[in-house]
């Protein structure tokens, strides 16, 4: 696609920028994201990816869902480039999802979509302590061999709302230019840390015959 002069005008700050520039923008407007967590989680993060323009949004939220419409409805005046989508069940295509590891049916909200996400990228922050977001750019590894258990949550982070939006910052790096490697980011208080992932041979849903299948079932 190519930008208008208007969408020049409303993105001139991330246009400037040399790790986006009008090529990254045009990739953010076209790509696909489903977005996944619990509502008071998502807020945040929705209105900056919606401001940033991604250019369609599939929204998963665990909550109220007056509030949930009445969230999309903001997100419509906020920038009208952006389509903001109810996605309750079932994920349609797209580049990336993302999910915001606030709750216990998050968690396992999370364990599922590593599972059955198919050739997708995967961002899953954790929102209990201490912080971490993994990161998949592709297969393998799933976000269990990164290093993501998916099997306990504990107390929430003090920093949780700070991990979502780091979160979501990575996932516009990610739909711009994709990270090479798996990687874990860890938040111990003011400290961060950062390691590349890989995946493990024995991995039932690592293996490309796994892949393949998840691939067929999109």
């Amino acid at each position: 696609m190519v930008l208008s002069d208007a969408q020049i005008e409303r993105y001139s700050r991330q246009i400037v920028l040399p790790q986006i520039g009008g090529r990254g923008q045009e990739r953010l407007l076209a790509s696909r994201v489903a977005l996944a967590g619990e509502l008071a989680d998502l807020e945040s993060p929705l209105a900056y990816m919606v401001g940033a323009g991604v250019g369609t949004i599939f929204l998963n939220a665990f909550g109220d869902n007056a509030r949930r419409d009445y969230l999309i409805d903001q997100m419509r005046e906020l920038n009208r480039d952006v389509s903001v989508i109810t996605a309750t069940s079932g994920l349609p295509e797209r580049e990336l999802i993302m999910i915001l590891i606030g709750s216990v049916r998050a968690r396992d909200a999370a364990a599922a979509l590593n599972s059955e996400s198919g050739p997708s990228g995967l961002i899953a922050a954790r929102l209990d302590s201490p912080g971490r977001i993994t990161i998949v750019p592709s297969r393998p590894p799933c976000l269990a061999c990164a290093g993501e258990a998916l099997t306990t949550f504990g107390a929430r982070s003090e920093n949780a709302e700070p991990i979502a939006m780091v979160a979501a910052t990575e996932a516009l790096k990610h739909l711009v230019s994709p990270r090479p490697e798996a990687a874990i980011i860890e938040f111990r208080g003011l400290t961060t840390s950062a390691a590349v992932a890989s995946g493990r041979e024995d991995c039932a849903i690592c293996k490309p015959s796994s892949r393949d299948a998840a691939r067929q079932s999109l």
